[in-house]
């Protein structure tokens, strides 16, 4: 990783990453450079000559996922927000926190507690300043497994 401006960053990233290339050798370690990513986090639309492992460059990416979070090459979150939701939305839970089981409401809780809520906080810290528009998926998704949990009306609001 390097931070800075944009021509001296390149020009560090690509010295630090020949260093590597060394090191690896010279310890015997395989990358394959074929499968390495690099993600440029800017704003801007011109991105500079991908960097060069093994002098050979790596491919520019989009987005990559990081110890599971999505980043995107401009820090909107939008892809890893979209992941979560697909990952609450399509849970094969639903039949048992939902109007029609048989368990308690502490124990339906409980499972959101154990299931849902650590899907939907992992690494909040880092994409939790997301656009409001992204995050208000997740607050949709949250109201909605309230509902089913508590056995209110989808009119019923999420105060209530």
């Amino acid at each position: 990783m390097s931070t800075g401006e944009s021509n001296d960053v390149m020009a560090e990233l690509n010295n630090y990453l020949e260093q590597l290339g060394k090191w690896l050798i010279s310890w015997k370690i395989k990358v394959n450079a074929d499968k390495s990513q690099a993600v440029y986090f800017t704003r801007r639309r011109k991105v500079p000559d991908p960097p060069k492992l093994y002098r050979k460059a790596m491919k520019w990416s989009k987005d990559t996922k990081f110890l599971g979070v999505m980043l995107d090459s401009r820090l909107t979150y939008e892809k890893h927000i979209n992941n979560i939701n697909r990952k609450v939305r399509v849970a094969k839970i639903y039949p048992l926190i939902g109007r029609n089981s048989k368990l308690s409401l502490r124990n339906k809780l409980l499972l959101y507690k154990t299931i849902f809520r650590p899907i939907m906080n992992y690494a909040s810290p880092v994409w939790g300043d997301a656009a409001k528009t992204h995050t208000q998926k997740l607050e949709s998704a949250q109201n909605i497994i309230a509902r089913q949990i508590t056995d209110a009306h989808s009119g019923t609001s999420s105060k209530t």
